[in-house]
């Protein structure tokens, strides 16, 4: 007679070694798998199945529980789901393992089946209230420097002769060294003697030029050495042969740029290789390195600026930042959120105008 106690658990015996394997399952899950496997096998009630058909049932249910434990509602679940639908649907074992996906998870770890992506561009939103705030915060820091400038020089100067003496500056200043070597290399490469004035581009270089070098060598392969035994191989004497010629003219611009030079951070193996592509790879791979070079230069004068601007800074000048900060709608009641940051952009527009002020 059934086990109607245990909803007809009859596990094989030999399983049973540690204990009662019921014991670690759901109780009502597995009476749903039991209902659910008998009645695949055409038995409609538990009292009328034989002991041979509760055994495969048991073990069948137990191994399905064992590896998910809710496996035969998940089971009767997607049978409803996709009881009428026409044409393909996913099997039960990869429907299940999406199922598995929904599960909550620790926070350090990642759903596999995540579509989700940060967004590309940010959208253009309206301004909130704290941009809002930060445009006026920026336009009292600007009236309050510009007060402390002119207070400093003595005499009051018109904005259109501002203008005039900051167009005139731009016009005499001298491009910096780490623009000097990036023109350098790509004239190298393909603009040619005359620099930024020549039409020549990436895709058509200047006669004499590394690419055009190498645009010349890759054509004499295809007319003349292409299928030819051992062409390979003089098609490679002849890259490293042009990419000798091209050494001399490197090691000047290394002593031109280099320590010895203008200061930049570049030596011979940075721009030179051993074969003519492994020389344009070189060369490309300095022209980042170089706008690497120029964030860092900036950052190092941007703070060298605000050091040297810190020490023409009052405390009444700390004090009026402060004021600004207030006037402009941001509490300054002690734990108020953000007036630390409101305060550091404020110090940092305010040092900005400063030292653009004093021409340091």
């Amino acid at each position: 007679m059934a086990n109607n106690r245990l909803h007809g658990y009859q596990p094989k015996m030999a399983n049973e070694k540690d204990g009662n394997r019921l014991d670690r399952l759901n109780p009502y899950e597995f009476r749903k798998g039991m209902d659910y496997e008998l009645t695949a096998i055409g038995c409609s009630r538990l009292a009328e199945s034989t002991i041979e058909e509760r055994e495969k049932a048991t073990e069948t249910v137990i191994k399905n529980l064992e590896g998910n434990n809710g496996y035969y509602t998940s089971l009767i679940t997607y049978e409803t789901i996709y009881r009428n639908t026409q044409g393909s649907k996913p099997s039960f074992t990869s429907w299940l393992k999406e199922q598995d996906e929904n599960k909550m998870i620790e926070v350090d770890q990642k759903y596999k089946n995540d579509k989700m992506t940060e967004p590309k561009i940010k959208s253009q939103e309206v301004s909130t209230k704290a941009d809002i705030k930060l445009k006026y915060l920026k336009e009292s820091i600007d009236t309050m420097v510009s007060k402390v400038l002119n207070e400093q020089d003595g005499e009051e100067i018109d904005d259109d002769e501002m203008d005039k003496v900051a167009s005139k500056g731009a016009k005499k200043s001298k491009a910096n060294r780490l623009d000097l070597e990036k023109e350098a290399i790509e004239n190298l490469l393909y603009r040619g003697k005359k620099g930024k004035e020549s039409e020549f581009t990436k895709d058509e270089p200047s006669p004499g030029s590394i690419l055009a070098k190498k645009d010349e060598l890759l054509q004499t392969y295809k007319t003349k050495l292409k299928g030819k035994d051992n062409g390979t191989d003089e098609y490679n004497t002849l890259l490293k042969k042009a990419n000798e010629k091209f050494k001399k003219i490197l090691e000047k611009h290394v002593k031109t740029f280099g320590a010895d030079g203008k200061g930049n951070n570049v030596v011979l193996n940075d721009v030179f290789g051993a074969t003519l592509p492994e020389t344009i790879k070189a060369l490309g791979a300095r022209l980042k390195g170089i706008e690497k070079e120029e964030k860092e230069d900036l950052l190092a004068k941007t703070n060298e600026r605000y050091e040297i601007a810190k020490t023409d800074m009052t405390r009444e000048q700390h004090i009026k930042l402060l004021e600004i900060i207030k006037d402009n709608g941001i509490s300054l009641r002690e734990g108020a959120m953000g007036i630390k940051t409101y305060y550091e952009i404020a110090k940092a527009a305010y040092l900005e105008g400063l030292s653009n002020g004093l021409k340091i």
